[in-house]
């Protein structure tokens, strides 16, 4: 199994379930998401986004070296998340903000739609990973 088949495993099912354990499980997404991204960034914040960026990086060597048909495709999905990284690294209390204001209007229903995008994005990212890789 090569390196972009795992990746879109996970990254897929990551994407995927998200729905399900926000929205399914026994507890309130909106006060997970207060707490998680607080007024004051979180000390976690930093070595999880730089993390993520390593990821990304190592993707694109893997897309680079490993010669793997079609990686390009998954590379630049993957790399997408990395926008969110950076917001979180040298944006944050903006993040924070659009946060806050989407969980104050209306109850939070934007960040259904969110997850239910999301969703949709995950199971897009495993049949990607099952025809291609």
């Amino acid at each position: 199994m090569n390196y972009f088949s795992v990746l879109g495993w996970i990254f897929g099912l990551a994407a995927g379930l998200k729905p399900v354990y926000m929205h399914l499980l026994p507890w309130d997404e909106n006060k997970f998401l207060a707490n998680t991204y607080s007024a004051k960034r979180p000390a976690w914040i930093v070595p999880v986004a730089v993390a993520g960026l390593l990821l990304v990086a190592f993707t694109w060597y893997q897309h680079f070296t490993a010669g793997v048909d079609n990686s390009i495709i998954l590379t630049v999905l993957f790399s997408l998340t990395a926008v969110k990284g950076i917001v979180l690294l040298f944006d944050y209390n903006r993040f924070q903000q659009a946060v806050a204001k989407m969980l104050s209007k209306d109850k939070g229903r934007h960040i259904v739609l969110i997850d239910i995008g999301t969703g949709i994005f995950g199971l897009s990212i495993i049949l990607l990973t099952v025809f291609l890789y």
